[in-house]
């Protein structure tokens, strides 16, 4: 291989976006989304632009009129495309920041479904191999990236899978009967809850939330749903108690275990559902 070139990210991109043609096997519609929702993870979400985004200096009328102009602007569909990413080198980006785009990010998305999520992992697997053919990664940087493409694809499909599958649950009432649906909670918790223990036989889990000092559970669901449910992984769920049991009352994005296994370890930038 020869020498690596640094190239900036967005240059990486758009160049790969205009090389695509029919005998790729991908679809655009795949394509162009999948690099513009990339580099918006990168430039809002991900730890890449902390320190360029401080915005104490900017008074509230200022931010204001500020939202108040993209507002019209949205509604009028004058909005062009605004994840740029300026002068954000391609060696910056790490295997990690594949791994949240897809693994977290991705599954906020209410639209992602298990086959976007596929269809998303093909286009991030062509746009790594089209950077080694450009010698902009080193084997171990290709590597690193297409290992990490192994080991989430699989899981974050899992996860959007079980995540639709919870939402129907949820509004089809739960598992409560309708006569029994009237009746008062006790008690609510809701947040990021991990998974903490599945038992297949009981049908049940028990989570673990943040902001509690103990497991709340056993919370019953459906063997078709648990069996998409692994131990670690993070569901923003919100439960009520409701004579003695507790249920599901709402659901929102559910998350595999493998994004957040390393949080005790590594400072991680804050996740905002």
């Amino acid at each position: 291989m020869g020498k690596i070139l640094d190239v900036k990210a967005q240059e990486a991109m758009d160049q790969f976006v205009m090389s695509l043609d029919d005998s790729e096997g991908l679809k655009i519609d795949d394509v162009e989304p999948c690099m513009e929702m990339f580099a918006d993870y990168l430039l809002y979400y991900s730890d890449l632009f902390q320190d360029e985004m401080e915005v104490d200096d900017v008074s509230l009328d200022e931010w204001e009129a500020a939202l108040e102009g993209y507002i019209e602007k949205l509604f009028e569909g004058d909005m062009e495309r605004t994840a740029e990413l300026g002068g954000l080198l391609l060696s910056q980006i790490e295997a990690g920041h594949i791994r949240d785009f897809l693994g977290w990010y991705l599954l906020r998305e209410p639209a992602i479904d298990s086959l976007g999520m596929e269809s998303f992992a093909l286009v991030l697997h062509a746009w790594i191999d089209f950077m080694l053919a450009k010698t902009w990664l080193d084997d171990v940087k290709y590597e690193g990236f297409i290992d990490v493409l192994d080991d989430v694809v699989s899981e974050a499909s899992r996860a959007a899978k079980v995540a639709h599958l919870l939402l129907y649950f949820v509004r089809l009432g739960g598992g409560v009967s309708p006569r029994l649906r009237g009746k008062r909670f006790e008690s609510f918790v809701e947040g990021h809850a991990r998974i903490d223990s599945i038992d297949m036989d009981a049908k049940h889990v028990f989570m673990g939330f943040d902001n509690q000092d103990k497991l709340i559970g056993p919370v019953c669901l459906p063997l078709e749903i648990i069996s998409y449910l692994c131990k670690g992984d993070v569901l923003d769920v919100e439960l009520g108690k409701r004579g003695g049991q507790w249920m599901m009352v709402d659901i929102g994005p559910v998350y595999p275990a493998c994004v957040y296994v390393e949080a005790d370890e590594l400072q991680m930038p804050d996740k905002l559902t």
